[in-house]
């Protein structure tokens, strides 16, 4: 019988990450939830916020409206004069990923490649006013890229915004307007590369704002501010054949892409760490980050995001298009494949949070990211109550509230509509007040789900709708 207990004990063992999340803070301390019964289940807690990210809606790209939405943004997060002050130099990293080539493709449904590849050119406009608004010379400000191709610079906008502005361009790709190209060191935190090649730009500006268009990765699971470094570094230096059409050796050369290309990821960020990040989701892309992946489709979101700190504002992006931000794993637009998920490897490399629960979520369109709540009141009601999951529908990740009015032993379990029984979630006596819980349906096909509470004489139960 001791084996048993022992081999069983071995099954249930927790990691650090997931014992940390069955903790919970009460007035006596820390207690550990021993009613979890599910690594896939954990205690939302209710810490200090450590980071603030910026959310507004927006169905078009209108000149005047993209401006006063970016400036809710700002105003959002506090403003951005602790990040940009008068006499700064500042660099805006847009991404042109293909080049002009990619234009025609039929896969973008006829839609300009600034409405679901690109950053769009009104949305450079309106941060690069703004950040002029603050104070910053606009000869102070650069629009940096590693371009493919003048085009894609020249002919979709880019180039009108940069002269009716009057700020710079610097191609990543040449060493101009310098004498030659820097060794950028990473510094000893880093994984595959301790220095890159860089336009000496990116080392002399004060403050370096990344404009990505929010769109998955065929391999890297998400493309935001984050991954829009892979294009800081001359191309020309990092294919591993000199036909390559890609930055090859930041994919491959440490081996598998799943690997490698995460923790190259790592490197850029950490040599060329981002202080604003604005991402452009009113129309995107899912599937992939061009029209060169199979499973490449437009798509509309809607949103506008902004946030001083690039690992959270790609959490809560990644979040809002269906990517668990939080996972060791990042699920690929294939359905199949997985990578390595490089918001947890800068979250553990100290660079930000990906944990959505410690990401406040502000602005007009803070209710479209619902995982993140925290409440610091206890609040006691006199009857029990489930409340309805949040979101719902919801991939992969969904939040079941419960209230209590006295300790109770609370059984809460997941089945499918046939009665199968899916996972307990919670076993135990549970303290009275109000607890959140986050469920993930890992492994599980899209669906409707059935969440149903036993606590003592009390039953209840609630439709989960699980979209992939």
């Amino acid at each position: 019988m001791k084996k048993n207990n022992e081999n069983n004990s071995a099954n249930k063992k927790l990691s650090r990450r997931e014992f940390l999340g069955t903790v919970g803070l009460t007035t006596a301390g820390l207690l550990v939830a021993p009613y979890i019964k599910t690594a896939t289940t954990k205690v939302l807690e209710y810490p200090s916020f450590s980071a603030q990210v910026a959310i507004t809606k927006a169905d078009n790209y209108d000149r005047a409206l993209i401006k006063q939405k970016v400036q809710h943004l700002f105003e959002s997060i506090g403003g951005i004069g602790d990040v940009i002050k008068p006499g700064d130099k500042v660099a805006i990293k847009i991404n042109l990923t293909g080049g002009s080539g990619s234009a025609s493709s039929p896969k973008l449904d006829g839609k300009p490649i600034t409405e679901s590849m690109w950053t769009h050119p009104e949305v450079l406009r309106a941060v690069a006013e703004l950040i002029i608004d603050s104070g910053v010379s606009a000869n102070d400000i650069y629009f940096v890229e590693a371009l493919w191709d003048a085009a894609s610079y020249n002919n979709f906008g880019y180039l009108d915004v940069q002269q009716n502005l009057g700020t710079q361009l610097v191609n990543l790709n040449k060493k101009e307007p310098y004498a030659d190209f820097i060794d950028k060191e990473v510094g000893e935190n880093h994984f595959f590369y301790s220095s890159f090649k860089l336009n000496q730009i990116l080392a002399d500006v004060d403050v370096y704002v990344s404009i990505p268009k929010m769109k998955q990765h065929y391999e890297a699971g998400v493309t935001h501010s984050l991954k829009n470094q892979i294009g800081i570094v001359p191309i020309q230096y990092y294919k591993q054949n000199s036909w390559d059409g890609m930055r090859s050796r930041l994919h491959f050369e440490g081996g598998d892409i799943g690997t490698h290309l995460p923790h190259s990821i790592c490197d850029l960020n950490l040599a060329r760490p981002v202080h604003l990040a604005v991402i452009d989701g009113i129309k995107n892309a899912i599937g992939g980050e061009g029209v060169w992946n199979p499973t490449y489709k437009t798509a509309e979101y809607h949103v506008l995001l902004a946030g001083k700190n690039p690992v959270a504002a790609d959490s809560v992006a990644s979040y809002v298009m269906g990517n668990d931000p939080e996972a060791e794993k990042l699920q690929l637009p294939d359905g199949i494949r997985q990578c390595d998920n490089y918001l947890e490897l800068l979250h553990q490399k100290g660079m930000g949070t990906n944990q959505m629960s410690e990401i406040e979520v502000v602005g007009d369109g803070a209710g479209l990211v619902t995982s993140t709540r925290p409440e610091r009141e206890v609040i006691l009601l006199d009857s029990f109550q489930l409340c309805q999951n949040f979101p719902n529908p919801f991939n992969p990740a969904t939040a079941i509230i419960f209230y209590l009015p006295h300790p109770e032993h609370v059984t809460i379990t997941i089945y499918n509509v046939t009665g199968q029984e899916i996972e307990t979630l919670v076993q135990g006596t549970v303290p009275a007040g109000k607890h959140e819980l986050h469920w993930i349906a890992k492994n599980l096909p899209s669906g409707v789900y059935i969440c149903k509470m036993q606590a003592g004489r009390f039953s209840d139960a609630k439709k989960l709708i699980y979209q992939k």
